[in-house]
């Protein structure tokens, strides 16, 4: 069991640094489409399912590698609820520019949430030793 969750400590500021490369790639490929390459859009969204594969990779992974830190377990749940309610907000939630626009805001927190989550494991992972759970 100890190797499952050294594995999974391991793989969980990955998760989470993945999931902040992807969403920089995503904010690109909106970027494109809104200066005129078509099929950028349709990129963007496949991207969004893959980050949405990896929040849910993070919070596995902090499940079981990060059991006993609170912490990190709320931040792991925020993630994911945070990247559903900034996917929902994507699609048609009424006809609101305005309400479509924190799909984009909550863009950002994904990122500071991911970035945290990534800053924070990996130092425990790169020193164990300071590690007491």
């Amino acid at each position: 069991m100890q190797g499952i969750k050294k594995a999974a400590r391991l793989a969980h500021p990955l998760a989470a640094a993945t999931v902040v490369g992807l969403v920089f790639a995503q904010v690109y490929l909106i970027a494109a489409y809104i200066f005129g390459s078509v099929d950028a859009l349709d990129a963007h969204m496949t991207l969004g399912r893959v980050v949405v594969g990896f929040e849910l990779l993070a919070l596995l992974t902090a499940l079981i590698g990060w059991r006993s830190d609170r912490q990190e377990i709320r931040l792991s749940v925020a993630l994911v609820v945070v990247g559903l309610i900034q996917v929902s907000l994507a699609k048609d939630v009424g006809n609101s520019p305005q309400v479509h626009a924190l799909h984009g805001l909550l863009a950002l927190v994904v990122v500071v949430l991911a970035s945290v989550m990534t800053t924070r494991t990996w130092r425990v992972v790169r020193h164990p030793t300071a590690v007491t759970s």
